[in-house]
């Protein structure tokens, strides 16, 4: 078997900047499989973008995201140009050092580091298809940027969500710190009118909490769908959270982390290949795959290349 060459981007801030203290290990796993390597450390969705760009064009078998959610978010972006294609047929790889492994427990990317290692090793690839959003990053101008996601996207109380629960999960681990980060921030959070634009379709929703656009099993820490999208759908699942109150509240979190998902006063589920979501109170936030990322009016389709990941064959 041909020797693979990697580009190891390290995130030294992954888990709190505990995943620091594993990097050594993960050199001496590397040198261990045999597989040559090089590596950078960036701790920015910029800085991690940024090198993952540049491994491109080095004569690399697989660029690895080391870290959690967001530096593998960071990384594929990384790999895909404006136009939703990618840089180069390069494979992606995974060593795993955050806290809400959503991406891997959705794509069959071992958690252990040893495990992980040898996947890279390995080098067997499952052909994933990315979700390309367009959105603001300022709400206050009409500009807007690409950016894409492999995951879930969550638009409204979501990206409150999703920076509070970066903070709690350091002290309560990952499903209490995403479960009161959802209680803290519903407390604050108002809900807004909604309307969601599917093909022909457009329907407006008065008291939205929250719209999930997503592809995999997972949506966030520990929240769930019962069935993800097959590799080969070109559809996202669509989940508008909507006339929410405390009475059921309980219901929806039942459903939500069980994964029974239907169609209910809370609850409306759909399916499409592009979806656009507005609302008048432009200043929404819109995150994706554990970080807040921007704002709407936004559109989301599917990446015209799907992603080369590397995956764990057993």
């Amino acid at each position: 078997m041909k020797s693979m060459k990697c580009h190891l981007i390290l995130n030294p801030r992954s888990k709190g900047g505990k995943a620091a203290s594993q990097f050594e290990k993960i050199f001496r796993l590397m040198t261990v499989a045999g597989i040559e390597y090089d590596y950078i450390m960036a701790d920015t969705y910029a800085t991690i973008r940024e090198a993952s760009i540049n491994a491109h064009a080095g004569e690399y078998d697989a660029i690895v995201a080391v870290g959690g959610d967001g530096t593998i978010n960071a990384v594929v972006n990384g790999f895909y140009n404006e136009n939703g294609t990618t840089r180069s047929g390069k494979k992606m790889g995974v060593i795993y050092t955050g806290t809400s492994p959503d991406f891997c427990k959705s794509y069959g990317v071992p958690l252990g580091l040893e495990e992980a290692v040898n996947t890279i090793r390995m080098g067997v690839v499952r052909k994933i298809r990315i979700g390309r959003i367009r959105l603001r990053i300022d709400p206050a101008l009409e500009i807007t940027e690409s950016r894409y996601f492999s995951c879930c996207a969550s638009i409204g109380i979501g990206a409150m969500v999703a920076a509070k629960a970066n903070r709690f999960r350091k002290h309560l681990g990952d499903t209490a710190g995403t479960l009161a980060a959802i209680l803290s921030s519903l407390f604050k959070f108002h809900p807004v009118e909604m309307i969601i634009k599917t093909g022909s379709e457009e329907r407006a929703f008065a008291r939205v909490t929250n719209i999930f656009v997503g592809r995999t099993k997972y949506i966030a820490s520990g929240l769930r769908v019962k069935e993800p999208m097959a590799d080969n759908d070109g559809r996202f699942y669509i989940v508008c959270v909507k006339n929410l109150n405390l009475a059921r509240l309980p219901g929806l979190l039942r459903q939500l982390y069980s994964g029974n998902i239907s169609n209910s006063p809370v609850l409306d589920l759909s399916y499409s290949d592009r979806v656009s979501i507005f609302s008048k109170n432009e200043g929404t936030g819109v995150e994706f795959d554990g970080d807040p990322a921007g704002f709407i009016p936004c559109t989301i389709e599917i990446a015209i290349s799907p992603l080369n990941l590397i995956v764990n064959n057993s």
